[in-house]
């Protein structure tokens, strides 16, 4: 980052900070303000819930975020300590006192940027939380955990698990959770294959990986861009001879999928609870919409 930017973003009032971006944001981020905004006329927003009506009012002042609250602006200026590691030629930073690597492509900056946007997604907040207050990883649990990237969520409960999957495909990841949860290797796996509902070369179902034992506790996470329905239906062993199971299941990455995901798991008689608030959700071939972020579920 330059010093130019860093002293900008340290020192600049936010107020000003702020309405700068509105005016420099990308053209693609404009335009996706633009098609929210344009959603709601006055009379339909005082229908929506009052987390949208509060988006909405923040997205009249402030730049496009998938988080259009608030609270996410503390992180638009977030420097985390970054360190290398000369041995291995790898970025890392100290989280809850244990090292957390980033690919070796990465530079000081992307490791800045990818930061803020994993604290953005797990502030109290969020609707991206995964764990809050009532819903944890229970001493040794057995996690699950698909769709790892840099593996924060997983690491942040290393110490209370007594065994952790890691399914991650990206090879670039992959390297640096190898040296993120080195000092656990004796019950940490890390898979490289994607989860489905079978076993192929290049996936693997939640089944095929423990044998279900019903004096196991077990906790499941899947954030897999959209393939969770399709994982869901590869753990059929686990819905019917787990008795202790907790997942967290994000539900945003398609149109349908908090409705079929939240219907799929009350089948199965889980007890379901969506997060607070929305995200916005973007893909190139949709309009930006609100979306529930994700599922916590338990028996």
């Amino acid at each position: 980052m330059s010093s130019v930017k860093l002293f900008w973003q340290k020192y600049v009032p936010a107020f000003i900070q702020n309405t700068i971006r509105v005016y420099t944001d990308s053209k693609i981020n404009k335009g996706r303000r633009k098609q929210i905004l344009q959603q709601f006329d006055r009379r339909e927003l005082r229908n929506q819930p009052v987390e949208i009506q509060h988006a909405i009012k923040f997205l009249k002042t402030n730049r496009f975020t998938s988080f259009p609250y608030s609270w996410s602006l503390k992180y638009d200026n977030y420097f985390p300590e970054i360190f290398f590691d000369s041995e291995v030629s790898f970025h890392y930073m100290i989280l809850e006192g244990k090292r957390l690597y980033f690919p070796k492509k990465y530079n000081r900056n992307q490791v800045v940027w990818t930061m803020r946007g994993i604290f953005k997604e797990q502030d109290k907040n969020s609707a991206h939380l995964y764990l809050t207050e009532n819903f944890q990883v229970e001493n040794n649990s057995i996690l699950i955990d698909g769709g790892v990237a840099e593996g924060s969520f997983s690491l942040s409960v290393i110490e209370k698990v007594k065994k952790l999957y890691l399914i991650e495909c990206q090879l670039d990841w992959i390297e640096a959770l190898q040296l993120t949860f080195a000092p656990w290797k004796d019950k940490v796996v890390i898979i490289g294959k994607y989860l489905s509902d079978s076993v192929t070369d290049n996936t693997i179902s939640i089944d095929s990986i423990v044998e279900v034992k019903q004096t196991e506790k077990y906790f499941i996470k899947l954030d897999i861009e959209g393939y969770e329905l399709r994982a869901l239906d590869g753990m059929s062993s686990f819905f019917s001879k787990a008795n202790y199971l907790k997942m967290c299941i994000c539900t945003y990455h398609n149109l349908t999928d908090a409705d079929e995901i939240n219907k799929y798991l009350n089948k199965k008689e889980l007890k379901c609870e969506f997060s607070n608030s929305y995200l916005i959700f973007v893909d190139n071939n949709e309009i930006p919409s609100f979306r529930k972020a994700l599922i916590r579920a338990e028996k």
